[in-house]
């Protein structure tokens, strides 16, 4: 119908069209020969001047009604030298043209050069003559067509919807009726389409698939009788029960093994899977479900399907506790539900590998959500952690092949790096590193312990197996990195992706060499890293740190913008979670030891950064209880009123006043450690002595430290 709409419109268009260029045509044929007639009369009045004669000659054309007017103009004359009728406006433009014919819609205009014999332009005549009679005859003659294309198509529609209808709806109607008696189960349906075509061969199909169904219903029915042998050998346990939830005497193998007495026939469902009595809550909801399934529309199961339980943990026997899958499947009887069949999968072994598995990638995407966390803050702290770690290892790995026996020095060299790095890998959530560094950190301190006792070197049988731990301390390392690579969006660029490009800087200021100016303070600037970002993986991890020591507490950070110089910058974190750590072990209080001091129950730790000049001083206080320097000085052996003396004991290797050893604390080798690092940079740690309550460690620049800008 819509290709028969398309080209009766197109053949009516293109039919009307051609009516009206012959009716203009035939009108601009008779206007040329007219003005080809009358350009040839006025040559000689034009060519003598004879005006009169002219107005003479143009003034016949009054008795032709279709003309609208006439004008001639001279060669020279602006205005015309006759004229006839009514003049439209803008013929004047004729009079430098040849001979044309213009066609408008309602008029023509005709335009004839007038010539003498030699060539000579004498003039210009233009006639314009009305279309109106053509255009009354175009608009019957449209009428007519338009009228005669509108019966020919709605002829055409009329044969074309009989024939579908006879040809292909009647068919597909009784196709569509023998379809449905079909499915209500007349097996005796069949089709009669005397037709050779399409349809006919559609209804020789459906007569075949009816047939066909006929026959597979009869093989269906033979199947059911062996399908008790088919359940037995299925990994499911199959039972069936009724409306009244009692479970029949059908029971697959499975299902005895599974459920053992608890399958036996004139059971509920109910018991058999919870097995408790009236008060159970999981077997009284199953009960009402049991009777809202059999009272269902058959189409409404699988909704009625979603209520039931899906899966449960199943005691099979006291301590034999099994994970199940459970389905329920409608029995169909007359388009009503006759019975349930219930399919328990067990899937315990899979839940407990599930379980597992689920625990090492929660494992990995929370090491992979703190390694984003690093990358969105620019990562600059983690690359630097991998490269001083790396350090680390290889200044180990040094004392370890040193050879021979180890010294009591190499000892606390060793435990002072794997206690710092131990730290950083915790504060990075790098639990693995840090557990194989406190394996390492074990062993050496038993082997430290013996060494001191003896009063010898000590260690040299263990120095192999020292080394083998130390290379899975570098694996992990490598794996803590290949993770960070994994989670940045630019992939192993972030490793040396900072602000600028750390190579430069360092070059830069190897080029500068010693010397001052603008250029060298440009250098100085740009290696600096902003305090805040040194601290910020701490923030987080201080709340769990407490927590693991029955504790709670906060970091505040003040001073986050004000520039820490390169140096210090990359031995800073760990420097700061040593001071951070100890904070909380030996300052902040137990909540109920605070509130009998009139404290808060949350500790707060404070890591201020003051921006002085030439450069900053970093203080790191907690309101905790402080520092005990007279239990300090008992444990080392000193006289309790030499409090500087006792003070200095906080750095000294192997001196602790927590009695125990932890994972925040305990060794005696935090503080070492940090005293240690700073002056390998140039910069002091102290106590301040002057407060009174809690306890306060103040790093200031020493004469080595290089400044960040001119100064005294």
């Amino acid at each position: 119908m819509a290709v028969l709409t398309s080209v009766t419109v197109l053949v009516a268009n293109h039919v009307i069209q051609k009516t009206r260029d012959d009716l203009v045509s035939a009108k601009a044929n008779a206007a040329s020969m007219m003005a080809d007639l009358l350009s040839g009369t006025l040559t000689a009045p034009l060519d003598f001047g004879d005006h009169d004669t002219a107005q003479g000659d143009l003034g016949q054309l009054r008795s032709n009604r279709a003309l609208i007017g006439a004008v001639a103009w001279g060669s020279d004359a602006a205005e015309p030298v006759a004229r006839v009728g009514k003049i439209p406006e803008g013929l004047s433009a004729f009079t430098t043209r040849g001979a044309e014919n213009q066609v408008l819609e309602h008029e023509i205009r005709v335009a004839r050069p007038v010539v003498r014999d030699d060539g000579r332009r004498l003039g210009t005549l233009v006639l314009v003559f009305s279309l109106a009679p053509e255009n009354a005859a175009f608009a019957a003659a449209r009428r007519n067509i338009l009228e005669y294309a509108g019966l020919v198509g709605a002829m055409t529609a009329f044969l074309l919807l009989g024939f579908a209808r006879w040809q292909i709806v009647r068919p597909l109607s009784r196709l569509v009726d023998a379809a449905r008696r079909l499915g209500e189960g007349d097996r005796t349906v069949r089709v009669d389409v005397r037709t050779n075509d399409e349809l006919g061969q559609l209804a020789d199909v459906f007569n075949a698939m009816s047939s066909a169904i006929l026959e597979r219903e009869g093989k269906l029915e033979m199947a059911t009788k062996s399908l008790r042998e088919l359940f037995d050998n299925m990994r499911e346990a199959i039972v069936a029960f009724g409306p009244d939830g009692r479970l029949g005497s059908e029971a697959s193998k499975q299902a005895s093994q599974l459920f053992g007495e608890r399958a036996e026939a004139g059971r509920h469902v109910a018991e058999l899977l919870y097995g408790g009595g009236p008060l159970c809550v999981e077997s009284q909801a199953l009960r009402q479900w049991v009777d809202v399934a059999f009272d269902a529309e058959l189409d409404l199961f699988p909704e009625v399907a979603e209520l039931a339980p899906r899966s449960l943990w199943f005691e099979r026997a006291p301590g034999d506790r099994r994970f199940l899958r459970i389905e329920f499947c409608p029995v169909v009887s007359g388009q009503k539900i006759a019975r349930i069949m219930l399919l328990a999968t067990d899937e315990t072994e899979l839940r407990r590998l599930e379980e597992s598995v689920k625990t090492k990638d929660e494992e990995h995407a929370r090491q992979i959500a703190a390694m984003r966390r690093l990358v969105a803050g620019g990562g600059q702290v983690f690359v630097r952690f991998v490269e001083i770690s790396r350090e680390r290892v290889a200044r180990c790995s040094e004392l370890l092949e040193a050879g021979g026996r180890l010294h009591p020095a190499d000892l606390d060299e060793l435990l002072q790096q794997l206690h710092t790095m131990k730290g950083e890998a915790r504060s990075f959530d790098l639990e693995r590193l840090a557990d194989e560094i406190m394996t390492l950190e074990d062993e050496l301190a038993s082997v430290q312990a013996r060494a001191r006792s003896e009063d010898e070197p000590s260690g040299g049988g263990y120095v192999a197996s020292f080394r083998a731990r130390l290379e899975r301390v570098a694996e992990e390392l490598a794996r803590a990195q290949e993770t960070f690579v994994d989670a940045s969006p630019v992939g192993r660029v972030i490793l040396d992706q900072i602000t600028v490009r750390r190579t430069d800087v360092s070059r830069l200021g190897e080029l500068l060499g010693g010397r001052g100016g603008e250029a060298a303070e440009i250098v100085r600037r740009l290696a600096a890293r902003p305090f805040g970002e040194v601290l910020a993986p701490l923030v987080e991890r201080v709340p769990r740190w407490a927590e693991k020591e029955g504790k709670r507490a906060l970091l505040e950070i003040d001073g986050r913008e004000v520039p820490v110089p390169a140096d210090l910058a990359g031995l800073l974190p760990g420097v700061l979670i040593h001071l951070v750590r100890n904070a909380i072990a030996h300052g902040i209080e137990p909540p109920e030891a605070r509130v009998r001091l009139g404290k808060p129950e949350l500790g707060v730790i404070r890591a201020v950064c003051i921006e002085d000049r030439p450069l900053p001083t970093i203080v790191v206080e907690d309101d905790g209880r402080g520092v005990d320097l007279e239990a300090l000085a008992a444990s080392a052996g000193v006289d309790p009123t030499d409090l500087r003396r006792a003070r200095e004991l906080l750095f000294a290797p192997g001196v602790s006043t927590k009695g125990d050893v932890s994972d925040l604390a305990g060794r005696g080798v935090g503080l070492s450690a940090v005293r240690a690092d700073l002056l390998s940079v140039g910069w002091l740690i102290e106590v301040d002595a002057s407060r009174r309550t809690g306890t306060a460690f103040v790093i200031r620049p020493g004469s080595q430290a290089v400044p960040l800008s001119n100064g005294d």
